[in-house]
């Protein structure tokens, strides 16, 4: 396992536990190091950035002024997947807490998130399965950001 996906789990592990900060730290140190590959690197910057914006606005809760995961735009925006928005799916653990952060940051409902976890893991309709990939579709763009993963 390279130091990237390491300090990246271990990042995460932080953040099931409530220590933003030193899962921020670990967060910048995956970036640093460089050993991963661009999109570990991505998503570690990702979930650095959100985790921050979120413990910045978690400090400002005694002064009732904080706005915790109102910075997220509507569930149903209908904006696309980004690499980095599955690549954060596929390498953040399925636990209840995660899948909350997961789905207040990327600003989608639980379902979606649940449902570009089955799109890689799962079991895909048959519908999906018979994609030639000629046409880059969600389904599609999941299982490339999956090989290029290494999953």
């Amino acid at each position: 396992m390279s130091t990237t996906k390491e300090k990246l789990t271990r990042g995460l592990n932080l953040m099931v536990v409530g220590k933003f900060k030193a899962a921020i730290k670990n967060f910048e140190t995956a970036v640093r190091v460089g050993d991963g590959t661009n999109l570990e690197r991505d998503v570690a910057a990702w979930w650095m950035v959100n985790t921050a914006k979120y413990r910045r606005e978690w400090k400002k809760r005694r002064f009732g002024n904080a706005h915790l995961f109102q910075y997220a735009e509507d569930e149903n925006a209908r904006k696309a997947w980004s690499d980095v928005d599955i690549a954060a799916v596929l390498l953040t653990p399925n636990t209840d807490k995660l899948n909350g952060y997961l789905t207040k940051f990327l600003g989608r409902s639980p379902e979606a998130v649940r449902f570009q976890r089955r799109y890689a893991y799962g079991r895909p309709l048959g519908s999906w399965r018979s994609e030639s990939g000629k046409r880059y579709t969600r389904f599609t763009q999941t299982q490339n950001v999956k090989q290029r993963l290494g999953a």
